[in-house]
């Protein structure tokens, strides 16, 4: 177990006093005991992920953004069921090095309301974006579209990507 495995026990135990209620020291006994049986059975069983670094400190404020996000693509949303939507499945380009942002953006566009995504091969999300029925995708073109599709939560997981920065920072 590593530096970042405690953290997460700990953060676990923490987790499970609050969902006991139960400030006393079995219950974080149990909570640490259930926190490291977690950390254990994931690092066995689930894969590594590789292909990029990620300084997690720089996301420590994306989950306020991400609801902020929500909010403000729902009242969108909402003009667009008052007034007309279409969908269509689209490909959406990301510039993200590191696997685990990949799978983030992915993830952080199926939450915000508007987009399902479907897909995550390499670079290329695959997703069911809805948007104004006047909109004519072709006429805005591929990057267009793929910025529209990923609004700013790219460039909020942008600053987390190691390997994308490095030339920058040298």
């Amino acid at each position: 177990m590593g530096r970042y495995s405690f953290f997460l026990v700990i953060a676990m135990a923490l987790v499970w006093i609050t969902l006991t209620e139960t400030l006393d020291w079995s219950a974080l006994a149990i909570g640490l005991l259930i926190g490291a049986f977690c950390i254990y059975f994931s690092d066995m069983f689930l894969p590594k992920i590789e292909g990029g670094r990620v300084k997690f400190t720089k996301l420590l404020l994306y989950p306020f953004y991400i609801i902020g996000q929500v909010y403000l693509a729902g009242f969108v949303m909402i003009k667009y069921i008052i007034k007309g939507a279409d969908y269509q499945m689209v490909p959406v380009k990301t510039t993200l090095k590191a696997e685990a942002l990949r799978v983030m953006l992915m993830d952080s566009m199926t939450f915000v309301p508007g987009s399902v995504s479907v897909d995550l091969n390499d670079d290329i999300i695959t997703s069911l974006w809805i948007f104004d029925k006047g909109t004519d995708l072709k006429k805005l073109g591929p990057d267009k579209v793929s910025e529209l599709a990923k609004g700013g939560l790219e460039k909020q997981l942008a600053k987390a990507d190691v390997d994308a920065h490095e030339g920058v920072e040298k």
